[in-house]
């Protein structure tokens, strides 16, 4: 199943926004991979220290369809950091490895399956949502980074 295509930069941005809790070396090995949910054409990429969850959707070319995995958050953003920016990645899954091609190179990574991840319980009535540009928030968390220096 071809889990999604698209150019190196979106697919890179996509998992970078979601690998900042992710440890190299961790005591539950599944907690260093990314949870890989396809959902459509919509991709959700989750990870988790534990304590806290990051989750993130996109919209990106590939099969239709429904299917998780997990695979070694730190390896992919390695690998995708490599290729050229304007170049295609192709994200493709079969009998427990990814494979991820980008021009010429072509990378096979072992997989975890996806009910292994340890997710972290949402409460059904945490309270209202909101959403926020991502640029946002950053700017937000500048000024108080930087009123807090001062």
């Amino acid at each position: 199943m071809n889990v999604l295509k698209a150019p190196q930069d979106k697919v890179f941005a996509v998992f970078q926004a979601v690998s900042g809790i992710v440890e190299r070396r961790h005591t539950v090995p599944i907690l260093a991979n990314v949870l890989i949910r396809k959902m459509g054409h919509a991709v959700q990429l989750t990870t988790s220290d534990g304590e806290i969850q990051i989750r993130t959707t996109a919209e990106l070319d590939g099969d239709a369809g429904d299917f998780s995995i997990t695979v070694g958050a730190r390896k992919l953003i390695d690998i995708l950091r490599t290729l050229p920016g304007d170049q295609i990645v192709t994200l493709s899954a079969a009998q427990n490895k990814l494979t991820l091609q980008g021009g010429k190179s072509r990378f096979t990574l072992q997989t975890l399956p996806a009910d292994d991840f340890p997710l972290v319980q949402e409460a059904a009535d945490f309270g209202p949502t909101f959403s926020v540009p991502q640029k946002t928030l950053k700017h937000l968390i500048d000024q108080i980074g930087r009123a807090s220096c001062r």
